[in-house]
């Protein structure tokens, strides 16, 4: 090789050492930087948690104040690790610091021993000093996106600014060109202020934007703070002012500012959500949006018994035959209610059925729902691919919503829900029954009072043989899944309930010896036999723990359309056993102990002080009530999005050999694949269902 040559691509080799050098110092003083701004953030928050706990307390709100308590145990636990990570990355981006002179001085011998051999040699001037500035990116699609960036930018210009000083010593035996150049000097922040700049100015936010920019931020995206890294403004904490005021209204007066998205921690829309109560005397106004079989079946008889609380104002189905059908079901349940009241005398409650029967409209599509209804609260029972958008719009269009299970057809779908809720601070409900079951209700009291001791293990199964006249449930364009997903679902929601909802679903397993499988693949469907492609059997292994005691529970469910094979629904103890019984036409849970005698029989049931038709009647009742009272349900979108990805960790598990899986190596196998799909979500959310199903398409 040309000695010159080889000479030149050493001294580039070493101009490269020494700015990746340079740069790692200024990652490690950037990291440094990071997590002293999340130490701040979290004292604040955890400083405005207890303000705002105080305040619940003298407003007589004990609910809320136990909530926002709980949150900032929480929060001290965060800020503990945070100060531990901190400490750590002091030592390491002092150590950086101390050591990057003496590194770089060797880095420029070398060079100048080099420049020295090449003498004259070398045409072309080679910068050891220069570095790539980055270049501002696209326009984020949200306001949290951007003003992350600018954080990281700010927190960049800091970490340069501080390394000034040990350039500006060093740069006098630095290497020099023959024709030199004046290039942005790495040491200083003017890289990252300038591109801190570009973006304030690009995002219309900069401190020196022209009073003609739009303000507003983002095309769609909530009004910004112009300091997005600084402590709450007292803007933050508008609607708890008015909570302690007395206010029932808490809407943001024109010339307010609205905090940015990232904000809206899950406390912060709790707050938002208790202030917003509604007048005792009105009733919450419900559109339901999808009215086939599961509205007509059972949500639709459960309207008629809360007819003192909610009032269903519209249906929303694009189908003829759906509208047809729901309305003529409705007037018919109606009529039978309006007769049984006049027969009991009941003239007023009559005439409110009569009000609600002539007062109910029919639309075909949801944005007509959100422009001209204008309801409190949408009852979403739609084909599962349709759940999240449809969520998500009316979320956006500023109404609460409820939706029946799974929460969406793919986990990256849930989300994009998630932080729908949060950017917009409605209230949202995974609508799960069996949280609202008799069974599960009562079984739940009984393993709280400890009367199996510790719960130790659950067996809870959900098995028939198969939706075989809905050629939809076989379809994974639908719904994402098979026999787990829709069928199974039930079950995980429920076992999380009774273990406690305090736990977190951290490990899963596909169970020996079915696993996720298709064991009867071929069905009549539509009238004729197919091959299904979805898991029609599954039998899974889950870990529930308890993140402040370390304590556990294990739950083995079976979601199955291929018949049941697990033992029956059974819950065991450190002392005892629960399981179900049917005597005499009662249903009752039945304690055995710890030699298999018979104790306590208590009959299943709701609450036993009021009348309790069915379980969808609880969750909707739930849900209502949480609209009146402005308060989160115990089933947001986290829960049912951790139930997907309790599902999504069980084919998982089948792909690897039916080896356990964390919900958070789930999770991340998820993330990877959106991360080949930057700008096509649709693609990403078919891409994870095609590489999970895999696991049983053998």
């Amino acid at each position: 090789m040309d000695p010159n040559t080889s000479l030149k691509e050493a001294i580039r080799e070493i101009s490269e050492a020494r700015t990746a050098l340079r740069e790692g110092v200024v990652q490690s003083v950037m990291r440094r930087n990071r997590l002293i701004d999340e130490v701040t953030r979290v004292e604040q928050l955890v400083v405005d948690l207890g303000t705002k706990s105080a305040l619940a307390e003298q407003i007589n709100n004990p609910r809320l104040a136990a909530e926002l308590r709980e949150e900032r145990t929480r929060r001290v636990a965060e800020l503990e690790g945070a100060r531990v990570s901190l400490a750590t990355a002091e030592v390491a981006a002092d150590s950086a610091k101390t050591n990057l002179p003496l590194e770089e001085n060797r880095l420029i011998a070398q060079l100048n021993d080099l420049k020295a051999r090449m003498g004259t040699a070398v045409g072309e001037t080679i910068d050891a000093n220069a570095s790539t500035a980055p270049t501002v990116g696209s326009e984020p699609s949200f306001w949290t996106r951007a003003s992350e960036k600018i954080s990281d930018i700010r927190r960049e210009a800091s970490a340069r600014e501080e390394l000034t000083a040990l350039g500006q010593g060093i740069a006098a035996s630095a290497y020099q060109p023959q024709n030199p150049v004046a290039p942005a000097d790495v040491y200083t922040d003017q890289n990252a202020e300038h591109l801190l700049a570009a973006l304030e100015s690009k995002l219309g936010i900069g401190a020196e934007s022209s009073p003609a920019v739009d303000r507003a931020g983002l095309p769609g995206e909530p009004r910004a703070s112009s300091t997005p890294d600084s402590a709450p403004t007292k803007a933050n904490f508008l609607e708890f002012d008015m909570l302690q005021q007395g206010s029932a209204s808490t809407n943001t007066p024109a010339n307010a500012e609205t905090p940015a998205p990232q904000s809206f921690q899950n406390i912060a829309v709790q707050v938002k959500g208790a202030s917003t109560t509604m007048d005792p005397t009105q009733r919450v106004r419900v559109a339901a949006i999808g009215t086939g079989s599961i509205f007509q079946g059972a949500h639709l008889p459960c309207y008629a018994e809360l007819i003192d609380k909610a009032q269903l104002v519209a249906f929303c189905d694009p189908d003829k035959k759906a509208q047809d059908a729901v309305m003529a079901r409705y007037q018919k349940l109606f009529e039978g209610k309006i007769a049984k009241a006049e027969e009991n005398g009941n003239a007023a409650s009559a005439e409110k059925f009569k009000r609600d029967r002539d007062a109910i409209r029919v639309y075909e599509d949801i944005s007509q729902i959100i422009d001209t209804v204008k309801p409190d609260l949408v009852d979403i029972c739609t084909q599962p691919f349709l759940h999240t958008p449809l969520a998500i719009q009316a979320l956006e269009g500023g109404l609460n919503v409820m939706c029946e299970k799974p929460i969406s057809r793919s986990w990256l779908e849930s989300q994009r829900l998630i932080e729908a809720v949060k950017r917009t601070g409605k209230l949202y409900q995974h609508n799960e029954n069996w949280l609202f079951d008799g069974d599960y209700y009562t079984v739940k009291k009984l393993v709280d009072a400890g009367a199996i001791g510790e719960l130790v293990m659950m067996f809870l199964t959900q098995a028939h043989g198969g939706p075989e006249g809905s050629p939809n449930f076989w379809n994974p364009d639908y719904g994402g899944g098979g026999a787990l997903l829709d069928n199974g679902i039930h079950a995980i929601g429920a076992a999380w309930f009774v273990a406690g909802l305090e736990k977190t679903p951290t490990l899963v397993k596909a169970a020996e010896p079915f696993g996720m499988s298709i064991r009867m693949p071929q069905r009549i469907i539509s009238g004729r036999y197919q091959t299904i492609t979805v898991d029609d059997d599954a039998h899974i292994l889950i870990r529930f723990e308890d993140k402040k005691t370390n304590a556990w529970s294990t739950a083995h469910v079976e979601g199955s359309w291929s018949h049941q094979d697990s033992p029956d629904t059974v819950y065991i103890g450190t002392t005892g056993s629960i399981k179900y019984k049917d005597i005499e036409g009662n249903r009752y849970a039945v304690v055995t102990d710890a030699n298999g005698n018979e104790g306590r029989k208590i009959e299943v049931s709701g609450p036993t002080w009021m009348h309790w038709p069915s379980s969808f009647y609880g969750e909707i009742q739930n849900m209502v009530e949480c609209v009146r009272h402005g308060a989160p349900s115990i089933m947001p979108a986290e829960f049912g999005a951790d139930c997907s990805a309790i599902v999504g960790a069980s084919y998982l598990s089948e792909k690897n050999g039916k080896q356990g899986v964390t919900l958070d190596a789930f999770k991340r196998f998820a993330l990877d694949i959106a991360e080949r799909y930057p700008n096509d979500q649709t693609g990403a959310d078919n891409a994870l269902v095609d590489a999970l199903l895999s696991a049983v398409r053998k």
